[in-house]
């Protein structure tokens, strides 16, 4: 394993955000592996030259390599085009390259925090003491580790049910060995439509606390300022997305189901996760939010009933592809068993569908390690 982070993102747009990340590239070990699609522009080619020729690392291939390092990796119809899911591309390339962490953002996150990376680096150190937070009913909300107008929120991907509830937070001094950082963000923070159509928050400060969940306290994880040690890639697969599901393409989760995942597989072999800093402003680009109300409501509908059997489901394996293997076929099961109203036909296919996307993809790391 390198010494390498990776700062991982799409982005079809022409590159301006390269300015905000001078600083971050001039720390040591620091690259930044941006995909682009084919609706990216000329311009970013054009100013991902400029910032090399600043000193800065950026690796950033065109749609045509892109190809051919899936189809030499033997999955060349795994990630579709003109989609978020093209991030998957450079969590290969990451792995490809020994780097020891990623660190997935979005082309509107924009690093607040310098140096940016140190906090994020806390998945290289092992076994150490950290705040630990445990709640009575599972479920830890880390926007309360933000101040945010004009009420309380929770992060996209939340169960509704647990919302409802109060439940008693408990935090003690734990060691932990974290694999998975959950930055948080200023100004416009990742919550879903919902909330977005009917409050409009904003985040205007930082608690400064970092806490680790307990292994059996939940969160989701996003793709928005995650870093994710390269043990753990394998089961960071960013879920793929456009299937319909009711008459909308289910959208807006794919980042949210592999938080979900591979939070399971850090549980599983003794591993956490934790939520705080480094900090990202997120200058959010221009929503629809309708419509990502109707893409966002087919995976609302069936989650809560689905993280209940996260939560409970038993894990094997003794490292993180075997684990999310191991996840991949208990999903399949799951996609027959379940019996909440949400669970169409279509539904069930869904879950069958992006089982058989993980284990594709475990096949494209699996080549990468020469198994």
């Amino acid at each position: 394993m390198s010494e390498t982070i990776d700062i991982v993102m799409t982005t079809i747009g022409s590159g301006t955000f390269l300015e905000h990340f001078t600083e971050a590239l001039a720390e040591d070990g620091a690259r930044l592996v941006v995909i682009p699609d084919r609706k990216t522009p000329r311009a970013f080619y054009d100013a991902c030259e400029r910032a090399r020729g600043r000193g800065a690392t950026v690796v950033f291939p065109d749609v045509e390599e892109q190809d051919r390092l899936l189809a030499k990796l033997g999955v060349p119809d795994l990630i579709p085009y003109d989609s978020d899911n093209r991030r998957n591309i450079g969590y290969l390339l990451s792995y490809l390259n020994g780097s020891a962490l990623a660190v997935s953002m979005d082309d509107d996150n924009l690093p607040v925090d310098h140096p940016f990376l140190d906090e994020h680096r806390v998945v290289l150190r092992g076994p150490a003491r950290h705040r630990t937070v445990s709640a009575a009913n599972g479920w830890f909300n880390a926007c309360d580790l933000l101040t945010v107008t004009p009420c309380r929120v929770f992060p996209r991907g939340f169960p509704y049910g647990p919302r409802q509830e109060h439940t008693e937070v408990t935090r003690t001094e734990e060691v932990a060995d974290v694999r998975v950082n959950a930055g948080l963000w200023l100004d416009d923070p990742d919550v879903d439509a919902v909330t977005r159509l009917a409050v409009r928050p904003q985040v205007t400060a930082y608690s400064g606390e970092a806490v680790v969940m307990a292994r059996d306290t939940w969160c989701p994880v996003n793709s928005q300022n995650t870093a994710v040690h390269r043990d753990a890639l394998p089961a960071y697969y960013f879920l793929r997305m456009g299937q319909p599901i009711g008459g909308a393409a289910v959208e807006r989760f794919g980042d949210i189901f592999s938080g979900y995942f591979v939070a399971a597989c850090a549980k599983h072999l003794g591993h956490a996760v934790r939520f705080g800093g480094p900090l990202v402003n997120h200058e959010r680009n221009e929503h629809d939010l309708l419509h990502d109300l109707v893409i966002e409501l087919p995976a609302i509908r069936f989650m809560d009933e689905l993280l209940a059997w996260l939560q409970e489901f038993p894990l094997e394996g003794g490292d993180y592809q075997e684990a999310y293997d191991s996840l991949s076929h208990g999903l399949q099961d799951f996609a027959e068993q379940a019996g909440g109203r949400a669970w169409t036909p279509e539904a069930r296919a869904f879950l069958h569908r992006s089982a058989h996307h993980m284990r594709t993809w475990l096949s494209a790391v699996r080549r990468i390690d020469g198994r």
